[in-house]
């Protein structure tokens, strides 16, 4: 899997809203505002100024692809980011023009509804893309140093980086032992979705990293039980579960996520972390999805590496 080239102070990022469009209190160039001032040169996508009937996705389907096919094919722009996730970004994953896409590999920055992206990117076009915070996250930027610190280290990282959670933040033991293998995954309801689908993730000896938010946890059993009757749990190396952001039970308040969790996989055996905080939760973690992943579960740590 190859890396993109490394984002230097001075380069050009292109936004782009790729799923729903942005908030009022959130316009563009505002963000583009805060950009600037990381240090980067900014142009607007046109998703970004563009809606549709549905409320609900950014752009029409053509606009939204038209954006990141331009801008993976354009020599001026040197980096991709994604100004926030919600829903559709699946409807453009016919437009794409991947031979094109993998001809000019460039940081790609963005998660949540991304995944889907992420996906489609590193298997047709392969090359890593980074799991990191929107750019409209960076509207207060300054109050969130962690975020923009963990996102830099990673488009920069050299042979190797130690994935390290915010200060206070425990990665957790689920099941013991090591194993390695290349990064995927994402939103585990989009990486659900996926399956079925010319897209469907390919997890086979891969590290699977799995998230979510406002899902039940009757919701997340369900989405585990198809991932695993379709064959893609078992045929990972090892499993990473990330933040489960406002994922309740109605039914049984003292019943999380991670008791769903230690339930769930009780003598899986093969190596599982809990709350890696890459995704749904300030401050969050970048994760370069496509490097090849070591996790340690018998002391708590993840590298990648190039």
């Amino acid at each position: 899997m190859r890396f993109p080239k490394r984002l230097e102070k001075g380069d050009t990022i292109l936004l782009v809203s790729l799923s729903s469009p942005l908030s009022e209190d959130k316009p563009v160039e505002n963000i583009a505002a805060e950009v600037e001032k990381l240090g980067f040169r900014v142009k607007i996508g046109a998703s970004c100024r563009s809606s549709t009937p549905s409320g609900y996705a950014a752009a029409p389907a053509e606009v939204r692809a038209a954006d990141l096919n331009g801008g993976f094919a354009d020599p001026e722009i040197d980096a991709i980011w994604c100004t926030r996730g919600g829903s559709t970004a699946w409807q453009i994953l016919p437009l794409l023009d991947y031979p094109a896409i993998a001809a000019h590999p460039k940081p790609f920055i963005g998660f949540s509804d991304v995944t889907t992206l992420h996906l489609a990117i590193g298997q047709r076009c392969g090359f890593v893309t980074f799991h990191g915070p929107m750019a409209n996250g960076f509207l207060d930027w300054e109050e969130d140093s962690f975020s923009w610190q963990s996102l830099w280290s990673a488009l920069q990282m050299g042979a190797c980086l130690e994935i390290t959670n915010p200060p206070g933040e425990e990665i957790k033991i689920l099941r013991p032992g090591c194993a390695c293998g290349r990064l995927t995954g994402g939103n585990l309801s989009l990486v659900t979705t996926s399956v079925g689908t010319p897209w469907q993730i390919d997890a086979r000896g891969c590290i699977l990293y799995l998230e979510d938010v406002g899902e039940d946890v009757y919701a997340l059993e369900e989405m585990l039980w198809q991932l695993k009757a379709a064959g893609i749990l078992d045929s990972a190396a090892g499993l990473v579960f990330g933040a489960f952001t406002k994922c309740g039970n109605t039914y049984r308040a003292d019943y999380g996520p991670e008791a769903l969790l230690r339930d769930f996989f009780a003598g899986w055996r093969k190596p599982i972390l809990y709350n890696v905080r890459s995704a749904h939760c300030t401050p969050m973690v970048t994760l370069p999805m496509g490097t090849m992943c070591t996790i340690d579960g018998d002391a708590g740590r993840m590298t990648v590496r190039c």
